[in-house]
């Protein structure tokens, strides 16, 4: 019951939201499979316009309302545009379309050549390997947008954000051999090789977390307790 009252308030909240001065895009998501998690992306025109959504009657209805729905803190983090168009270029969403969320956590000294740890001496380094990823995925069919964020505040945290036409879709970008060669990289293993070469297999990780995809479609409602990530930019 929490999480079919959480997406009704989300998305009454998203509706007020989208109407206000300065919101140039605001998605309201709900986790395939455990649909007691929710994601909301928003971008304002500028911090002024993002303080004043903060400070409206209704967002702050809308938190105090959904506080005693939470299980877990309702977990904001402000982002800024690693690789991603302007909002207003970005498609809209239906019933049928896939976003993925991943958490991206590049390990400082890995993000930028030259770094030291990753298997291939002629392959890039964290921040290059994701964006690299993202513009081959643009090209994959059925994609409709691959964006890459970092968060303001640590710059080595980013969330990647997916849109697919439709779980096919979204299911054959996965077996991409372009794909699997990124999450090779990624986690220190030799790109095609299906091996790691390095027996510090540890030591050889470009990230300080797993790959963590979250498959999300636009909020429906669903019974169970509430959870809240929240991405702005």
């Amino acid at each position: 019951d929490s999480a079919d009252a959480a997406a009704a308030l989300i998305k009454e909240h998203a509706a007020a939201s989208k109407a206000e001065a300065g919101s140039l895009r605001f998605e309201a998501l709900q986790r395939i499979n455990r649909n007691n998690h929710f994601v909301i992306m928003e971008a304002w025109a500028g911090r002024n316009s993002r303080a004043a959504h903060a400070a409206s009657t209704h967002t702050v209805s809308f938190r105090e309302k959904l506080q005693p729905m939470l299980y877990a803190p309702y977990d904001e983090r402000p982002h800024v545009a690693l690789l991603a168009p302007s909002p207003q270029y970005m498609p809209d969403g239906n019933e049928s379309t896939i976003y993925v969320i991943t958490h991206a956590d590049i390990i400082p000294p890995e993000q930028f050549a030259p770094c030291d740890r990753r298997p291939d001496p002629n392959g890039p380094c964290g921040n290059d390997l994701i964006t690299d990823m993202a513009k081959l995925s643009r090209n994959h069919d059925g994609n409709l947008r691959y964006d890459v964020l970092t968060q303001s505040n640590r710059p080595n945290h980013m969330t990647v954000v997916e849109m697919w036409e439709d779980a096919g879709a979204q299911a054959a970008h996965q077996s991409q051999p372009d794909k699997k060669a990124f999450r090779d990289e990624l986690a220190g293993i030799r790109a095609n090789s299906g091996v790691n070469p390095d027996p510090q297999f540890v030591l050889n990780m470009l990230t300080g977390s797993l790959w963590d995809e979250r498959l999300f479609r636009l909020i429906s409602i669903e019974d169970g307790p509430a959870r809240v990530e929240h991405v702005v930019r």
